[in-house]
């Protein structure tokens, strides 16, 4: 059931699926760089937060820096993304 929901995650959230792409799978991501590479500041940021809460991004807070890092179930989505082509 768990890979059902991912799935409808990738079907229904393409933003979000963007997102998760750019901040990769092996590195940490501030906030702030990963907004200004998206180009969207608002949006992206509200998209952040929505993945955090779905439990797809991990963030955590170093010297007023906000670092984001996939978790296993956004790692999970990342690679159904690249399988699939979108």
């Amino acid at each position: 059931m768990k890979d059902a929901r991912l799935l409808k995650i990738l079907v229904e959230e393409r933003a979000m699926v963007k997102v998760l792409k750019t901040i990769g799978q092996g590195r940490e991501y501030p906030t702030r760089e990963l907004l200004t590479k998206l180009g969207a500041y608002g949006y992206g940021h509200k998209l952040l937060l929505k993945a955090q809460k779905r439990g797809l991004v991990d963030r955590k807070t170093v010297k007023n820096k906000v670092f984001n890092r996939l978790t296993s179930d956004g790692k999970k989505i990342v690679m159904l993304a690249k399988e699939i082509g979108v």
